[in-house]
């Protein structure tokens, strides 16, 4: 089991909700994502985990996470603790990753595909069908091998959904071209809580099911960690 490790974006959030009263997360929006890569770090923001995250093929959705009801106080170790466990299937092919993320308030939507014919820079609209996002959603943009984003549109930038239909939407910007070839529209709703890097890449063959445990820990020290 990798160490978790929680974000400087939480342990902000989190002082917040402490000492200034802030609305704390959803409960029922606690999600566990997974991504192919270990270059995320503390300090990484929304966009950079979303735009690692697995695609939703070969079975991958987001998981809702189900924390062992309220953890404990370990007096000896003075912390507290609490673990939240999630199960992904791969379906159709396997599914790599190498680090495992919590997001809360997050959405189910991980992220929709759509090519540059779906773009129209007359109207700076996307459609993407039955594509689920609502106004105020957060998306990220990024292309696929050998794609390029529409221009006006740019990577690691967070954009806001707007004018929002069944199967169209904008996202405030001047779209200045189509671009070329697929592209991924990615949720970037709520905060990234906490992550975990496995040493190596971890394959889940083909017709397969994999559960995760993501230990997370409070120390009674002034400072916030995990194991």
């Amino acid at each position: 089991m990798p160490t978790g490790i929680f974000t400087n974006t939480w342990v902000e959030t989190s002082a917040k909700i402490l000492f200034r009263g802030a609305t704390a997360p959803d409960p029922t929006k606690f999600r566990v994502c997974l991504a192919n890569t270990a270059t995320l770090g503390r300090s990484s923001s929304i966009a950079d985990f979303v735009a690692a995250e697995l695609l939703p093929i070969n079975g991958y959705s987001r998981v809702s996470g189900s924390f062992s009801g309220d953890g404990s106080y370990d007096a000896t170790d003075q912390r507290y603790e609490n673990i939240i466990a999630a199960a992904f299937s791969a379906s159709g092919g396997a599914l790599q990753f190498q680090t495992v993320f919590l997001i809360a308030n997050s959405t189910a939507i991980s992220s929709r595909s759509f090519s540059n014919t779906d773009v129209n820079a007359t109207s700076d609209t996307i459609t993407i069908n039955s594509h689920g996002f609502a106004n105020g959603d957060k998306l990220v943009f990024t292309p696929d091998a050998l794609a390029t984003l529409p221009g006006g549109i740019n990577t690691g930038t967070i954009y806001t959904v707007a004018s929002a239909t069944t199967n169209t939407f904008q996202i405030g910007v001047d779209i200045t071209n189509t671009g070329s070839g697929t592209f991924r529209a990615r949720s970037a709703n709520g905060i990234v809580v906490a992550y975990a890097v496995e040493s190596s890449p971890i394959t889940v063959p083909d017709g397969q099911g994999y559960s995760y445990q993501f230990p997370l820990v409070v120390l009674n020290t002034g400072y916030v960690g995990g194991i």
